[in-house]
């Protein structure tokens, strides 16, 4: 996806880059951080490092009880280390092109041509299945948010209606993991309020859609409900934030102060 550049109703220039190395979102030419960012600091604390090295030093250790040599040893974890980083790496780009995918089918007059890639391209045949069968009429998609109240970005996958909803609309954010998550649903109840903030926008429904990268599971959509729920545990992972910084500050501090510390 190319570099999006938007002004909101509030004035606010928002740039989003999503090759962007340590900020993806800018407004006003000033990097803000997003709100996804927010959320996975709390839901998924980065552990999967410390994981990781645990596995390599396990396999270590064991081989080194049945008496491999080190080399051959370090050989073998590095072979692994490169698998797991290389599907790890397909998964991302599988779900980033599909999304691509789908905001050009969106934005085209023609449905465009089906990906090359044999897991994309059924990833891409079941969305448009499911697509199809639900009768949406797009609204907007891809469309980057700033809140001010918040200071922080998004870019909301597509807002959609139906006829029978009688001029309701409804948030609909893509998701290409095994299953749902509570963080999803924290993201799209931001996004409706980022959209309600700064759009002419009013969002009735909320919806997760997960595409599986399998191709025998079928494309499905969970309903979640609009209540103050998800709001207050974003508010909690932001007080948490909030508390997180002002305990570094001050340890910072007292490191600076206390000469016994080493």
């Amino acid at each position: 996806m190319p570099k999006q550049y938007l002004e909101n109703k509030l004035g606010n220039k928002i740039k989003y880059d999503p090759d962007g190395k340590k900020y993806r979102y800018s407004v006003d030419e000033d990097p803000k951080s997003s709100v996804t960012t927010r959320i996975n600091k709390r839901t998924r604390p980065d552990l999967q490092n410390w994981y990781k090295k645990n596995r390599y030093d396990a396999i270590k250790e064991i081989m080194l009880e049945d008496g491999q040599p080190l080399d051959k040893i370090n050989s073998f974890i590095e072979k692994v280390k490169f698998k797991s980083e290389k599907v790890e790496s397909f998964g991302r780009e599988v779900g980033s092109q599909l999304h691509d995918w789908i905001d050009i089918y969106f934005k085209s007059k023609k449905e465009p041509s089906l990906p090359e890639s044999e897991p994309l391209r059924n990833m891409a045949k079941n969305w448009l299945k499911f697509w199809k069968s639900q009768k949406f009429k797009v609204v907007a998609s891809e469309l980057p948010l700033y809140s001010p109240k918040y200071d922080l970005c998004g870019t909301n996958d597509v807002i959609v209606t139906k006829d029978s909803w009688k001029g309701q609309c409804a948030v609909l954010d893509w998701k290409t993991g095994k299953d749902y998550t509570f963080d999803q649903a924290i993201q799209v109840e931001m996004y409706r309020r980022f959209i309600e903030e700064t759009t002419d926008f009013k969002i009735q429904k909320l919806a997760i859609v997960n595409i599986p990268k399998e191709p025998k599971r079928n494309v499905t959509m969970y309903i979640v409900k609009l209540d103050e729920s998800y709001f207050k545990g974003f508010e909690a992972m932001t007080y948490l934030d909030e508390l997180e910084s002002k305990f570094n500050q001050e340890l910072k501090q007292w490191k600076k102060e206390n000469k016994d510390y080493v």
